[in-house]
């Protein structure tokens, strides 16, 4: 019985010394060498394989550095620079502050405000206001004292951060007459030598409370007389200032002599308060007749945003014109518009929309004037991601602007 015991003991060992040395046999000939348990040099040497949907901003980017170096011309002379006869308060509530854009109601594809009240020029400052604003009534001198003195021009900035308001202190010496306008109503006036008079140019003044976040449109017309005598022709220039008299955006006419001269200006306001619109002649001296015109901007943006073209933003390889890109998702035959407004006239912007593969889908149709571009109803031609390329029309212009798609 022993004997059978000890039979089984040695073959039991046999066995297991011989699965031990097959075991060990099979591990040496698939070891990893000991290099591989090391820490790699540089992990640019080990690329994963890009996802279709990571592979398309590649393709955006060859898309955009097709886009033909000749964009609409523009005239090689700028136009003088006007600067706000106001003078500015610096308030921490409105510089370097941008509104925050309101979600948009899917259910609602217009945006309804109610409508502010008549602005009255000696009435006190609205609710919410950091400060007291002082009040500017009728016949009345703003400038305190001669504490300045013809100070030069300034923008407001923060490091690090890009202005969204201009601010333009002059010290006027003559004074402010403000008028009401609504939102229901046309403004008639003349510029005439009686008037306010800055820069060599003719001013009058128009107030209106408005609303954080609220979206208007303001069209001012200028007279289209052709009369050899008593000619009433204007080419018109208008400022808008916030409650604080900073400069949110200035515009002018870009048509043509002979046809009738408009500005318009699409804004998000940036706070409640008294908001002041300055009337004027793009050329020093002029006078004539104009027609104003406020209202609510009821057009539902998907896209609402300010930015700037800066010298550290992108360009070109063609040109060196700088660009910047924005996104956003298209369904297929999805009628789009794309407006980008130069807020101060400092470029003069180009647009080209992209889908997701680089191609082409649309372009500006320089039909908007000199400082605003427009691409109008363009139909999208499938479910895709879609960039819009903001680019300035000239290598040396940079400036701010408004992006809206709608």
């Amino acid at each position: 019985m022993v004997r059978k015991n000890n039979k089984k003991y040695r073959f039991k060992f046999k066995l297991a010394i011989i699965l031990s040395i097959s075991g060990s046999l099979l591990l040496a000939n698939h070891i990893l060498p000991i290099s591989a348990l090391e820490n790699p040099e540089s992990f640019e040497k080990f690329r994963i394989a890009k996802t279709p949907d990571e592979r398309e901003p590649e393709a955006v980017q060859q898309g955009i550095e097709q886009i033909p170096a000749s964009q609409p011309t523009t005239s090689p002379q700028r136009n003088q620079q006007i600067d706000s006869p106001i003078p500015a308060r610096i308030s921490p509530n409105t510089i370097n502050s941008v509104p925050t854009p309101q979600p948009t109601d899917s259910g609602n594809n217009s945006r309804t405000s109610k409508p502010p009240e008549n602005a009255n020029p000696t009435s006190n400052p609205s609710e919410g206001s950091p400060e007291p604003r002082p009040s500017r009534p009728i016949d009345s001198n703003p400038n305190p004292g001669n504490e300045r003195s013809n100070p030069p021009r300034q923008r407001s900035r923060q490091p690090g951060k890009s202005p969204t308001i201009e601010v333009t202190p002059v010290s006027p010496a003559k004074v402010f007459s403000y008028r009401e306008i609504n939102f229901v109503d046309i403004a008639f006036g003349i510029l005439g030598k009686g008037d306010f008079n800055s820069q060599g140019r003719y001013f009058h003044f128009y107030q209106f409370k408005g609303q954080e976040n609220q979206l208007i449109q303001i069209r001012l017309i200028g007279s289209g007389d052709q009369r050899r005598s008593n000619n009433l022709s204007l080419n018109p220039f208008m400022f808008l200032l916030d409650p604080d008299n900073n400069v949110i955006v200035k515009r002018g006419s870009a048509a043509p002599n002979g046809e009738t001269k408009d500005a318009f200006i699409f804004v998000r306001l940036p706070a409640n308060g008294t908001y002041t619109i300055a009337v004027t002649s793009r050329n020093p001296g002029d006078t004539g007749r104009y027609s104003l015109a406020l209202r609510n901007d009821r057009a539902s943006y998907s896209i609402d945003e300010s930015t700037e073209l800066t010298d550290k933003s992108l360009t070109l390889k063609q040109n060196s014109s700088a660009y910047n890109v924005s996104k956003f998702q298209g369904k297929k035959d999805q009628l789009v518009s794309i407006r980008v407004d130069s807020l101060w006239e400092t470029f003069s912007p180009y647009l080209v929309l992209l889908d997701s593969q680089g191609n082409r889908i649309a372009t500006d149709n320089s039909k908007d004037g000199k400082y605003s571009a427009l691409i109008d109803r363009a139909k999208l031609p499938k479910d895709d991601t879609y960039y819009v390329v903001v680019i300035s029309a000239s290598p040396q212009e940079r400036g701010r602007y408004r992006l809206t798609i709608f």
